[in-house]
């Protein structure tokens, strides 16, 4: 994803001629100070004295001009006039301190008691979008964008009295007015249903590592023990950073058969008789319900030991790997990328993936609940299903007996728990299931669906040295 420095300027190509008659004819400098208590405004007042290598002010005034620019363009006007300032300011990161002045917009932003909208981490830079918001109306938008590539930290804010159905549409058409080259629209997407919170139960997928290397898949990653103590603290930091979601259930990737030996070791664990195992329902799951106070779990996996429909299907013609094999079609078998990562295979054929690099578990669990992560896996599978010639179909079939039918019946458990729409479920499962269950729950019409990353943030952990020897904490 690559920003570009004027990023988060909102509609400026939509009105290019003005907007240069505009940037060259305004004094650079916000509001003057009987604006300081306008709600959603924040003053780039940073106590110590630092160059901006860009400087934008567009004032009310001057966003009432461009309206009238864009009169022919009644949906585009619409947005403007919503808005009554937007500010922005890029700065060379070598020439400032960066967590110095990340921190003090962020106490602002805390002072005024602000909402973190989303947060979007990938190894070229960091987007996190903050909402000032009430019942009626959302007040502020301010965004922090930290380029590793560019080398510039770049702070916008934009505000006005904004309809609360219309934020998704408006950071969402950032990149059609040109303002910046990444969809914000897809990226929020299911982030932002203010009128729907409260006829809607509310579900926080969580996907990622099940800690076990039960060696299952196509590719299988290698995860380290997570019993040892450093993992056991960076554990406790990512249940705490979870635990702000405030889930009122706990959903684990396990089937309902196992329900019962489930919630008698989360008793045990609970009276202090139970260790937690290597496994994400345990050190996720049951950390965070204890913390919550919450009675048990829920299992919601299908894994029975029966399959009426698909063990009456003749496994051939699920064969899509040696039908691949066997007709020149091996482009479309599951391939994985060697960057940063080792691949090897046992004797039996199972395929590990181990990272080159340590990676912290919150990072870890950034990296695969970012929307464009889900997207990549999902595509795997779609070409796996056009495996095939003729009247054979073993990738498809494969793909929709077994994955598909797999993940909606997932999907149909989780509906089962739901008993109010004051739930809030967070759901513990594997990273590769998150786009599908997630789509379901979204086109069903019944769920909010909020994303980890606007409670996961990197920054914010306690930095763990690889020297840290302390007893794993249970």
């Amino acid at each position: 994803m690559k920003m570009q420095k004027q990023s988060i300027l909102l509609l400026i190509s939509v009105v290019l001629p003005v907007w240069f008659i505009l940037i060259n004819t305004v004094p650079a400098q916000q509001e003057s100070s009987d604006k300081t208590e306008r709600k959603g405004l924040i003053l780039f007042d940073f106590p110590e004295t630092i160059e901006a290598k860009v400087e934008v002010n567009l004032t009310a005034k001057l966003i009432n001009l461009v309206t009238k620019s864009v009169s022919n363009q009644p949906e585009v006007a619409e947005l403007i006039q919503m808005l009554d300032g937007i500010y922005v300011r890029t700065y060379d990161k070598a020439r400032i301190d960066e967590r110095k002045l990340v921190s003090y917009f962020k106490e602002k932003l805390k002072k005024d008691q602000w909402e973190v909208l989303v947060r979007i981490k990938e190894k070229s830079e960091t987007v996190e979008i903050n909402l000032l918001f009430d019942e009626k109306k959302v007040y502020g938008i301010f965004a922090i964008i930290i380029s590793k590539g560019s080398g510039e930290a770049t702070f916008a804010n934009i505000y006005g009295e904004i309809e609360p159905e219309r934020i998704e549409e408006l950071l969402g058409n950032l990149s059609n007015f040109g303002a910046v080259d990444i969809d914000f629209g897809d990226k929020l997407k299911g982030q932002w249903k203010r009128d729907d919170t409260r006829q809607k139960a509310t579900v926080m997928i969580l996907g990622g590592d099940l800690f076990t290397n039960p060696g299952i898949n196509v590719f299988n990653t290698k995860m380290d023990d997570v019993l040892a103590p450093k993992r056991q603290r960076e554990m406790e930091q990512l249940v705490t950073q979870l635990k702000a979601f405030r889930p009122t259930k706990i959903a684990v990737y396990a089937d309902k058969k196992s329900d019962a030996e489930i919630n008698a070791n989360y008793q045990d664990y609970l009276e202090g008789d139970y260790e937690l195992k290597r496994i994400s329902h345990n050190q996720i799951g049951f950390r965070l319900a204890k913390q919550l106070g919450h009675p048990k779990l829920y299992c919601v996996a299908d894994w029975p030991e029966q399959r009426p429909i698909l063990d009456q299907i003749d496994q051939s013609l699920l064969d899509y790997a040696t039908f691949a094999e066997t007709h020149n079609q091996e482009h479309l078998l599951w391939s994985i990328s060697s960057s940063g990562v080792r691949v090897r295979a046992d004797v039996d054929g199972t395929v590990w993936v181990e990272p080159e690099e340590y990676e912290p578990l919150i990072d870890m669990y950034i990296r695969l609940n970012q929307p464009e992560w889900g997207r990549v896996q999902h595509q795997s599978y779609l070409r796996t299903a056009r495996i095939g010639l003729k009247d054979q179909y073993p990738g498809a079939n494969w793909v929709s007996h077994w994955w598909y039918a797999h993940n909606l019946k997932n999907f149909v458990n989780l509906t089962r728990i739901t008993e109010s729409t004051d739930d809030r479920i967070l759901l513990i499962i594997g990273a590769g299931h998150v786009y599908l269950i997630q789509q379901f729950l979204e086109e069903s019409g019944d769920y909010i669906v909020e994303s980890p990353l606007k409670y996961l943030n990197a920054d914010e952990a306690e930095t763990l040295s690889s020297e840290d020897t302390e007893q794993p904490k249970q």
